[in-house]
């Protein structure tokens, strides 16, 4: 993905409208968050729902099929639209300002804009979930004729070469966070969850991963039967938690939201969701 090369200047004949649209984005977003910022984690929530790997095991965008690959488009549309507060078009897939705009998603390397939205030369937001280079885009660019390549059966015509440098970026190049479960053993990790006590099974995880950040959402995911599962690290008085379980072999586990450990040197990047297991003399 390329975003060097923009011809988009004062002077475009495009450059009103994508104004419009692209003041009608940021302004929704003034004073709560950044679209650069927001825009990675929001790609990673609708990967990650459409994997779901804790019922199926899946990780990698390369374990969809073409069908679920459609979904993460769908649910990028809806967590956009619910991140700006902007509805839904009465024709196109959101209104920004008085403006309806289509919205496209890409996990390769261009676009498919559908004949109805070429056909009236309407404006597209665009987002590309690079799977090559691990980072993100978001842009806007007026379908017009020029910009396009020929159709394909469908209809659908993709963005050409010549139709990047009509692009209005937004967000170029943000880097594309990890997956929350990338490199655990989801076979183990399904394992792992059937097994009775949530204590042990806890403690058994963070054994067999240690030195890995573990997010809170994971370890929901692996003690999905448990009303309080974070009692579970801690402990309760009456039972040991996971982490006096984990002591008792010489390991300890830290968690980001203790103000002692982010004080620790190497611990200051580790967030109040996060935890770790390492040995205790680490």
């Amino acid at each position: 993905m390329r975003s060097d090369g923009s011809r988009i200047t004062e002077s475009h004949p495009d450059y009103r409208i994508l104004s419009q649209i692209r003041h009608g984005v940021i302004s929704r977003l003034a004073g709560r968050q950044d679209l650069g910022v927001a825009l990675p984690g929001l790609i990673k929530d609708a990967v990650d729902f459409v994997l779901d790997p804790v019922r199926t095991g899946r990780t990698q965008l390369a374990d969809l099929d073409r069908v679920e690959k459609t979904f993460i488009g769908l649910k990028i549309e809806h967590y956009l639209r619910d991140l700006l507060g902007a509805p839904r078009g009465l024709r196109r897939d959101m209104m920004i300002d008085g403006i309806e705009v289509d919205i496209k998603n890409t996990i390769g390397s261009t676009w498919m804009i559908p004949p109805e939205t070429y056909r009236a030369e309407e404006p597209c937001l665009l987002i590309a979930t690079a799977k090559f280079d691990g980072r993100c885009w978001l842009g806007l660019l007026v379908a017009r004729d020029a910009y396009l390549n020929r159709p394909n059966r469908d209809g659908k015509r993709s963005v050409s070469e010549e139709g990047r440098r009509h692009i209005m970026w937004l967000v170029k190049g943000v880097p594309y966070p990890k997956s929350r479960w990338e490199g655990i053993d989801m076979v183990r990790f399904r394992e792992l969850r059937g097994l009775n006590g949530g204590n042990k099974r806890a403690a058994l995880f963070f054994q067999e991963n240690l030195n890995r950040v573990v997010h809170r959402s994971v370890l929901q995911a692996l003690l999905h039967d448990q009303l309080d599962y974070m009692r579970r690290l801690r402990g309760d008085g009456r039972y040991k938690g996971a982490r006096e379980l984990l002591a008792e072999h010489g390991i300890m586990l830290w968690c980001g939201a203790w103000a002692d450990v982010r004080a620790k040197e190497g611990f200051s990047k580790l967030s109040a969701d996060e935890w770790i297991a390492l040995p205790e003399h680490y």
